[in-house]
Formats: C-alpha cells, structure tokens, sequence
C-alpha cells in the first residue's frame, strides 16, 4: 500500500523541481529527507515538505512504520503558466512565462533492511555456529597406528 502527498500550483518550474526529485526517486524515507535537507535548492525545500507530509500520511493514515519507508513514486507535472509582459525596447513586449508545478510523491513500506537487520542476522549465524556440536575427533588407535 502507498501513502501518497501533492502539492498542487507550486510556484517552482518543473525542469527545476525534476533535478531534485531524481535525485530521492526509489531511496529509503529517512535518507531522502536528510538529503533534501542539504541541498542548496529552492525546490529541496518544496519536495521536501511534500516528502515529510507522505511520510505523515503513512504513519497516521495508513499505520505504517515511519523507520521501513521508501520513496516509490516521486514526480513532477507541470502547471499551468502564467504569461506576463515585460515591456521591451522600440515600443515591443516580451512575454514571460512563470511556470507552476504539481509535486506528487508516494512512499510505500519495505522489509527492514540495512545495518540493524544485518547485524541481527550475523548475531543469530553466530549464535548458530557456536551452539553446533563440534564434529568428532577420531579415537581409534589402530587407525593412527598405535600399539
């Protein structure tokens, strides 16, 4: 099940908000937020907002387990666009075009993975190799060659 969050007519165009949005696509929650943290971007602040409103929207909505997110789905559609004029010299305008976004991005719950649940799995090899009986050693002597 996925938890999903949007945030419609963002004032950021979409190849802007893409650069960051690639940049978090398929990661775990966590890591993706702290990415986005330090990002020097003014779209990184959008996703983020977005990204921590999905991953309220799984835990409180959905019951999942904030520590076990991904990000699985993280797109970027464009808006409509707001034309301007911007007066120009000789008696001519030139049009500007302010972009607008819609920012979507869905998190999902994943098996635990990474160092906790690898070190859980060596502590319980570890508890197995040493719990297994040691094997046999010979006793025979004749095979040994003694008297």
């Amino acid at each position: 099940m996925q938890a999903i969050a949007k945030a419609r007519y963002v004032r950021t165009s979409p190849r802007k908000a893409r650069l960051v949005i690639d940049a978090i696509r398929g990661m775990d929650a966590k890591e993706a937020l702290a990415l986005l943290q330090f990002t020097p971007n003014f779209a990184a602040r959008l996703v983020e907002k977005v990204l921590k409103s999905a991953i309220a929207n799984a835990e409180n909505n959905h019951h999942m387990n904030g520590d076990n997110l991904k990000v699985a789905v993280a797109m970027v559609d464009g808006g409509p666009m707001m034309k301007r004029l911007r007066y120009a010299p000789q008696g001519r305008g030139y049009r500007m075009v302010k972009r607008l976004s819609h920012i979507t991005i869905a998190v999902e719950e994943v098996e635990p993975t990474g160092k906790k649940a690898r070190k859980e799995l060596t502590k319980t090899v570890k508890s197995a190799k040493k719990a297994a009986p040691a094997p046999a050693a010979d006793t025979d002597t004749d095979a040994k060659g003694g008297a």
